[in-house]
């Protein structure tokens, strides 16, 4: 019965899909408009670019304290107070006459979306059993994959016709959309049996990290993350600067990749259930090994092609699209009573080591091409001797 009551409960997966793609559209949306951002607000194009740091630090704070207020509060609240911020942020970056007001509004526009992304997938535990939930979030995992690839279209195209500006009355848009599913199809999810106070507050974080079994999922899941990420920061200079290829051919071959963690991605989605998600996570982390080993002895042993960087490792891909929703659905059902928590600290931490892997990358790829692959295979390693530790940490 319990579990009868968790479904019905559920809002469609259309909504959660649209509430957890607010805040990767927003991230990469404003891509295309950032040479027109400079010239229209007077700075340089560094400066702009900080409107995409700013807004990946405020997604990981966020997150952080979102995910156990949640707790306290519910997840409903939290979620409709979300997007309102995230609605709040566009209309400032719309209106924004200089880069630091800009910059203000991707902050908020920030701080909403990572509520809303942390806490989709908190709803999904709430309402979903851990191999159940593995199934559903590999579903919304796709959409990290789909917005970027969609996103920066649109941005482009608005930015053509309508102007930058109208990148922001586009996401005030979709974020009024957002409230409005919310609000017609959202229970509260969160369980009852809250803890009262402060509790959630002070000593969720303590309590999760001091679980060997949620820190193991945790780094597992941020490892294997961050390796993609290295991925995206490194194999552009790789294929254009190393190679001598021209941007398209990265372009091209990087649809391999994308194509890849869609395909885990229906995977976790089709068979999640069935194989369970601490399986799922284990398979995928299996592959991200083979795969980014299978790299570095093409790199040995055949010459370096976009070919033989891309397609070995499109099998990493593939199993990240297994392991984030796999290594998710097990992190937030080890204390089910910090959902909220949890999932906002899973999502910092997949925010932050991605970003040090991508900074790692940045400066050492220019001194030597192939320490792509050596982090790449460093982190993939970890991931899982982490996940490894897991049977230890239950015993």
């Amino acid at each position: 019965m319990r579990a009868t009551m968790r479904r019905s409960n559920r809002p469609p997966l259309s909504v959660l899909i649209a509430i957890s793609m607010l805040q990767p559209f927003a991230l990469n949306v404003l891509a295309p408009a950032t040479p027109a951002l400079a010239r229209s607000l007077a700075t340089d194009y560094a400066t702009v670019q900080l409107t995409l740091t700013v807004y990946l630090v405020t997604v990981a704070l966020s997150q952080l304290v979102v995910g156990p207020i949640s707790d306290k509060v519910g997840r409903r609240p939290c979620i409709l107070a979300g997007a309102a911020l995230f609605a709040l942020g566009s209309l400032l970056g719309a209106l924004a006459q200089e880069i630091t007001l800009l910059l203000v509004a991707r902050a908020v526009q920030a701080a909403g979306g990572g509520t809303c992304f942390a806490l989709s997938r908190a709803v999904v535990r709430d309402t979903a059993s851990k191999d159940e939930s593995a199934s559903l979030l590999g579903y919304l995992a796709s959409v990290m994959v789909l917005a970027p690839m969609v996103a920066p279209l649109i941005g482009g195209f608005l930015d053509a016709e309508f102007g930058w500006r109208s990148i922001f009355w586009a996401c005030v848009v979709f974020s009024l959309v957002v409230i409005a599913g919310s609000v017609a199809f959202l229970s509260e999810t969160a369980p009852r049996t809250q803890s009262s106070g402060l509790y959630a507050l002070i000593r969720g974080y303590p309590d999760l990290l001091r679980d060997r079994v949620f820190l193991g999922h945790a780094l597992a899941l941020a490892f294997t993350s961050a390796s993609f990420f290295a991925f995206i920061a490194g194999a552009p200079y790789v294929v254009v600067e190393h190679m001598g290829r021209e941007p398209d051919v990265y372009g091209f071959f990087f649809m391999l990749n994308a194509i890849g963690y869609m395909v885990g991605n229906f995977v976790s989605g089709r068979f999640g259930q069935r194989l369970g998600s601490e399986r799922l996570a284990r398979i995928g982390i299996v592959l991200s090994v083979v795969s980014v080993l299978l790299e570095a002895v093409c790199l040995l042993v055949l010459p370096w092609t976009p070919a033989t960087l891309f397609v070995p490792l499109a099998l990493n891909a593939v199993g990240n699209g297994m392991t984030i929703p796999g290594g998710t659905a097990s992190a937030l059902s080890v204390r089910p009573d910090f959902a909220g928590a949890a999932a906002g600290l899973v999502g910092a931490t997949q925010l932050g080591f991605g970003a040090i892997a991508s900074i790692l990358v940045g400066y050492l790829v220019p001194i030597w091409p192939a320490a792509l692959v050596a982090v790449m295979l460093a982190l993939v390693l970890t991931g899982w001797a982490s996940l490894s530790l897991l049977p230890r940490a239950r015993a």
